[in-house]
Formats: C-alpha cells, sequence, structure tokens
C-alpha cells in the first residue's frame, strides 16, 4: 500500500457493498455508476487488492472485500464519532484546559474567580500554574497564558480582558524621612525598588506621561522577581516602587501607600494569549469571556 486511502472512496465502496451493487449507490450519491465504479477501482489499486467480483449484471464482495467492508464500516463510524466529538467539543466546555499567568495577578485576581466555574461548567476542568518568568506557551504545553507587556507573539492570538496600568508608590514613612519627589529628574536621588516580572526588567523605568514616553534611569537598591515581596519592602519605607493598581490599590485607599508623580504611570493591559487552533474550543471561549467580562473587559 503506497499511501492512505481517499476516505471518500471507502464512503463509496461500503455503500455500493451495502446497496447491493453499483447502480444502487449511485442513487443513493446522485452519480452515475461510471463514478461508482471508478472510486472503487481507485480504492482497489491503492490497497492493492480486488474488493468485488464484477458480473455482467451484478457485483459481489471478494473474501478480502469482505474483510475491508468490516474495517470499512469501523472506519466511517469512528470518523463520525470524531466529527460529533469535536461538534460537541466547540458547543459544550469539557475537559482540562491549562492556564498559566504570574503569580500576583494570578493568586490576587485570576484563581478566585475561576472558582466559580466548575458551578457553571461541571464537565471543565482547569489547571492554573502561575510563573513569573516568560513562558512558551506550546512547548511547555499550556492552552492559555494571561500576561502583560508591551509586544505580544505575533504567532499566537491576543485579546485583552483587563485595561490596567501602574503608578509609582511609597509608604508615608518613606516620604516623612526622604521628602516626595516633585520630578522625574528627583527620582534619582531615591531609594527604588526593581521587580523583575517578566517584561519589567532592566535598570530603568519606561513611563508615560501624557501619552508621550518617558524612561528614566534611577537607583535601585531592592529588587526582586516576586511583586507581592516589593510591595511588602514599599510598606515598611523601603523605598519607592512601581506598581500595578490593582495591587495597591487597598493600601492606597487606607493610607499605608502614596501616589508618587502621579502623572506618570506605565501601561499594563493583561492579554489572554492562546494559539489559533484554539480559537473555536468552547472551554477556552468560556473561559477568556467571563474573565474579561468578570474584570471589566468587552466581551470576546
Amino acid at each position: 500500500m503506497s499511501h492512505y486511502p481517499n476516505p471518500d472512496d471507502i464512503k463509496v465502496f461500503v455503500l455500493a457493498a451495502k446497496s447491493g451493487g453499483f447502480s444502487a449507490a449511485a442513487q443513493r450519491l446522485n452519480a452515475s455508476p461510471a463514478y461508482v465504479s471508478k472510486r472503487v477501482a481507485i480504492l482497489e489499486r491503492t490497497l492493492g487488492i480486488r474488493l468485488f467480483h464484477r458480473g455482467a449484471r451484478h457485483v459481489s464482495l471478494t473474501t478480502q472485500g469482505k474483510v475491508a467492508l468490516e474495517w470499512a464500516e469501523k472506519l466511517l463510524d469512528v470518523s463520525e464519532q470524531m466529527m460529533l466529538a469535536l461538534k460537541n467539543e466547540q458547543a459544550i466546555p469539557t475537559g482540562t484546559l491549562r492556564i498559566v499567568t504570574s503569580t500576583g495577578f494570578g493568586s490576587h485576581c485570576i484563581a478566585p474567580l475561576l472558582s466559580e466555574l466548575p458551578q457553571q461548567y461541571p464537565e471543565l476542568e482547569i489547571d492554573l500554574e502561575l510563573l513569573d518568568r516568560p513562558v512558551d506557551l506550546i512547548s511547555e504545553g499550556f492552552d492559555l497564558e494571561i500576561r502583560t507587556g508591551p509586544v505580544m507573539p505575533s504567532d499566537l492570538i491576543a485579546k485583552k480582558i483587563y485595561t490596567n496600568h501602574r503608578i509609582l508608590c511609597a509608604s508615608p514613612g518613606y516620604i516623612a524621612v526622604h521628602g516626595m519627589p516633585h520630578t522625574l529628574k528627583a527620582l534619582k536621588h531615591h531609594r527604588c525598588i526593581l521587580i523583575r516580572e517578566r517584561e519589567q526588567a532592566g535598570e530603568q523605568w519606561h513611563l508615560l506621561q501624557d501619552q508621550q514616553a518617558v524612561d528614566t534611569k534611577v537607583k535601585f537598591v531592592m529588587k526582586t522577581n516576586y511583586g507581592e515581596v516589593a510591595k511588602r519592602w514599599c510598606l515598611d519605607g523601603a523605598g519607592i516602587m512601581l506598581r500595578s493598581v490593582w495591587s495597591v490599590r487597598e493600601a492606597l485607599e487606607a493610607g499605608s501607600l502614596v501616589q508618587v508623580l502621579p502623572e506618570f504611570t506605565q501601561p499594563a493591559d493583561f492579554w489572554a494569549i492562546y494559539p489559533d487552533r484554539l480559537s473555536a474550543s468552547a472551554k477556552l471561549r468560556v473561559v477568556v469571556d467571563y474573565l474579561s467580562q468578570r474584570l471589566g473587559a468587552p466581551s470576546v
């Protein structure tokens, strides 16, 4: 056998065998007997066997044809089950969805929302992994990544699910000792805390002022790859940090942190990133739309 048979040829063969001949199969296919004969002949050449005994008025299955018919019916049945399963998978969220996101946003915002999903979709299983490092979605076997950053992978689909920005902040205790900076240049004389959180690395802050990009080099006296550690240091008066609003909102409202240079911010929207092959997946669509709605972004 040089290559696999054409599924359409298998269907014609089964129909001819079950309906009692080429003419009957042709009527059911709304085709000519010559078409049926041609498709069967092609299948015979592909398999390297003779499927039918051909007489002047009728055809009958050979011994090998009977074996082929048994397997062909199984193949068509499995194919039909596959198509039905795929159709149902696109309509009903089932199976496991592997999600990865950063530790801070994942534990603070994503995990509490995901806990409600199994009640709505009993057949859906969630596998959430929290990582504060760049992720290769495909090679690491994840279905969905929730991430922030100015550059999205060109070979993946990106849907914004949460509008967010980062702000500069410090504790009242730090301000009491070191004073409140009133210009961006003044930050050079202050103690700053760096969060090496995926795209937020390097020895400078990339900020916006009135939609204009502004970069500033500062003195980072403390560095960490974990945002919650940086927040703890900031609350303890160790320095000024750049942190997402969602992370510091309660501290700002309580007065344990104050905003510094409010005219300077950093965009940090969150995106749902996934491969194109999953764009029709019901489980992915349900999770992305659910997170978008609960986090306040438009439905996708």
